[in-house]
C-alpha cells in the first residue's frame, strides 16, 4: 500500500485513516481544527437505513464496522447494539401518502415496519399529539455519539501507525508535473503517493486550483438539545413529510447575486425529528439552508424547530433548552457522495450531506479498495466523483429506496 495523506479530520477522513492503516498504508491525516470539529461532531448521531437504495450497501457496511469498533474503542461511542426503533408519523391526511411511501422504502430495504393505530401509538409514545393521522414503527435506528465515533476511528488509525495532525491547515495540494504529490501545510509540504481530500464542504478550495471541479454545496443544519420530563420520548420520532422536505428542498447550487439582491438569502427548510439520548435529553432537529458565510444567515431556525416539535409533542413545551448548534454539511446535487480518483495521485471522499455517519465506514472501504486496485465491495458507479462533468449525475438518478 502507498503512503497516503488524508485532508480532513471529520468522520469521513477518520474512517479513511482507519481503513487504510488496517490495509497497511502509511497514513498522515491533517485537520485544520480538532477532530470532528464541524458537522461530524454536530449532527443527530444516528445510523438509519438511507432512503436512496444505491447507498444501502455503503450504509450497511458502515454499521457493521461501527459495531466492531464499539467493542474495543478506548472512548465510549454510545452505539446501540440493537435498533431502538423509529416512529414515523403523518401529522395530517395530506401527509399520509409521503408516510406510506417512506414505510415502503424501509420495508424494501429489509426493515420490519409495523403500522400503528391510535391506541398502539398512545401506548408506545403517549406524549405524541392524538391528532396525528397515521403512524408506523420502523425497526431500525442506532444512536451513537458522532464526535466519539470520529475520535475512536482516528485513535484506531494512530494505534496502527498513522500520524494524526490536528490544528494543521492544508493550504493547497502539492503538484509535480501532472501528478498530485501531497499537501502544502503551514509546517511544510507533506509528500505522499496518494492524497485524499475529505474536507467536506471546504473540499473545493483545494480541488479547484488543481483543475478539479465537483459540485459540492455547503448546507447549514441546526439542532436543539432540550431536557424534557423523564420518559417523554421513547423512540426516535419523525414527522415524515417534514423530514422529506429537507431533501426535496435541498440546495442544488449556489444562488446568484441577483437572486440574493432581490429576495435575500435562500430560505431554510425544516424537518422534525426527536432523538432521545441516554442522558435523558432529547435532540430536536433539523434544518437545511445553503451556507454562504461562516455564521448563520437566519437565527430564527431554533424557534421554528422547537415550535414544530411542540406541535407534535405538546409536553415538550415545558422542557428546558440546554443548547443549540449548527454544522455545515457537504451536499451533492443527487445527495450521493463523491468517492474515487479525480487526478493522478488524487482521490476525493466528500458530498455526504446529512449521511456522513451513515455512510462513513462504507465510504472508506470503497476508497481503500480503489486505492489498492482491488474489486470494489459494492457498485461504485453511483459515487463516481466526476459523474456530473460526464453527464452521468442527476437529481433524478435517486431510486425509491430499493437496494441495488
Amino acid at each position: 500500500m502507498p503512503d497516503v495523506v488524508i485532508i480532513g479530520g471529520g468522520v469521513i477522513g477518520a474512517a479513511c485513516a482507519s481503513e487504510l492503516t488496517r490495509r497497511g498504508a502509511s497514513v498522515t491525516l491533517v485537520e485544520r481544527d480538532e477532530l470532528a470539529a464541524h458537522a461530524s461532531g454536530r449532527n443527530q448521531g444516528l445510523w438509519v437505513y438511507p432512503e436512496d437504495g444505491a447507498t444501502v450497501p455503503m450504509a450497511t457496511r458502515s454499521l457493521a464496522r461501527y459495531l466492531a469498533i464499539a467493542s474495543d474503542a478506548p472512548i465510549d461511542i454510545q452505539l446501540d447494539p440493537e435498533p431502538v426503533g423509529l416512529v414515523m408519523v403523518a401529522r395530517g391526511d395530506d401527509e399520509l401518502p409521503a408516510a406510506r411511501h417512506a414505510a415502503g422504502v424501509a420495508e424494501r430495504a429489509g426493515t420490519r415496519v409495523d403500522p400503528l393505530d391510535a391506541g398502539q401509538l398512545a401506548e408506545i409514545e403517549p406524549a405524541l399529539s392524538p391528532t396525528v393521522a397515521g403512524a408506523w414503527l420502523v425497526h431500525h435506528g442506532h444512536r451513537l455519539d458522532p464526535g466519539a465515533l470520529t475520535v475512536a476511528m482516528a485513535l484506531e488509525a494512530r494505534g496502527l501507525g498513522a500520524e494524526i495532525r490536528h490544528h494543521t491547515n492544508a493550504r493547497a495540494l502539492a503538484v509535480r508535473g501532472d501528478r498530485v504529490v501531497g499537501a502544502i501545510t503551514d509546517d511544510g509540504v507533506l509528500e505522499a503517493d496518494v492524497t485524499v481530500v475529505a474536507g467536506g464542504p471546504w473540499s473545493s478550495r483545494l480541488l479547484v486550483p488543481v483543475g478539479v471541479s465537483i459540485p459540492v454545496v455547503g448546507a447549514r443544519g441546526w439542532l436543539v438539545r432540550v431536557v424534557p420530563p423523564p420518559g417523554l420520548v421513547h423512540h426516535l420520532v419523525e414527522a415524515v413529510a417534514a423530514h422529506a422536505a429537507l431533501r426535496q428542498g435541498h440546495p442544488a447550487g449556489l444562488p446568484t447575486a441577483g437572486e440574493i439582491a432581490e429576495a435575500g438569502f435562500p430560505p431554510d427548510v425544516l424537518g422534525t425529528i426527536m432523538h432521545p439520548h441516554r442522558d435523558g435529553t432529547v435532540l430536536v432537529g433539523s434544518s437545511r439552508q445553503t451556507s454562504l458565510a461562516p455564521e448563520p444567515e437566519d437565527a430564527t431556525v431554533v424557534r421554528r424547530l422547537l415550535a414544530a416539535a411542540i406541535e407534535l409533542a405538546p409536553a415538550l413545551a415545558h422542557a428546558t433548552v440546554r443548547s443549540s448548534w449548527w454544522g455545515i454539511r457537504p451536499l451533492s446535487p443527487d445527495e450521493r457522495p463523491f468517492v474515487g480518483q479525480v487526478r493522478d495521485g488524487l482521490f476525493v471522499a466528500t458530498g455526504h450531506g446529512s449521511e456522513g455517519v451513515i455512510l462513513g465506514a462504507g465510504t472508506a472501504e470503497l476508497l481503500g479498495a480503489q486505492i489498492a486496485g482491488e474489486a470494489p465491495p459494492f457498485d461504485p458507479a453511483p459515487f463516481e466523483p466526476l459523474r456530473f462533468l460526464r453527464g452521468l449525475g442527476s437529481a433524478d438518478a435517486r431510486t425509491d429506496g430499493s437496494p441495488s
